[in-house]
């Protein structure tokens, strides 16, 4: 009888203990439950994101990029610097405008209603490039506005399909739009 209630009182010892502070990140506009896998996706240090694609607006069109490094906080807000621009010379149409519209921006982003959808904004140094000769950059002021809808296959990154609009102030007014399809690590 003892043989058995000894072992009985071992086995209820021996369950693992859960740890009071692990907690599931609280995000101030969005679940932390993605929507279209159920897992937690957690946003918290470092963070990078990349995409390529297409763009174009009313001066030119051609390749899109859009790269992404900074960190991320605890509540889901990230704070990063953006470098974005659409290339023309003649990639996906005849030249016309400015060779590349695009910039260096101070960019915040949030996470809105689910993980998966994330609104962002930037401002900073944005500007022209004249390639006809090598590089020349004609600077202004940038600001980048978009959308990013994420695709967490891991609780932090996965693939990610953005929308951004880019505006240049060289003093004239310059817009750009891309899609870009790239990874994001949250």
């Amino acid at each position: 009888m003892l043989i058995p209630a000894t072992l009985l009182a071992l086995a209820l010892s021996s369950a693992p203990e859960v740890a009071a502070d692990v907690r599931e990140p609280v995000y101030p506009w969005s679940s932390s439950h993605s929507l279209l896998f159920g897992h937690v996706v957690e946003r918290s240090g470092f963070h990078f994101q990349v995409a390529f694609g297409v763009g174009g607006g009313p001066q030119n069109e051609g390749l899109f990029h859009a790269m992404e490094l900074g960190g991320t906080f605890k509540n889901g807000i990230t704070l990063a610097m953006l470098h974005t621009f659409t290339q023309n010379k003649g990639i996906m149409g005849p030249e016309r405008g400015p060779d590349l519209i695009g910039g260096w921006m101070l960019e915040v982003k949030a996470p809105i209603f689910f993980p998966e959808f994330e609104v962002k904004l930037a401002a900073g140094l944005g500007g022209l490039h004249d390639q006809s000769d090598g590089i020349k950059a004609i600077p202004g002021l940038g600001i980048a506005w978009g959308f990013d809808f994420h695709v967490p296959f891991f609780r932090n990154s996965g693939l990610t399909l953005g929308v951004t609009g880019i505006h240049a102030w060289v003093p004239a007014h310059y817009f750009t739009f891309g899609l870009g399809l790239g990874y994001t690590f949250f």
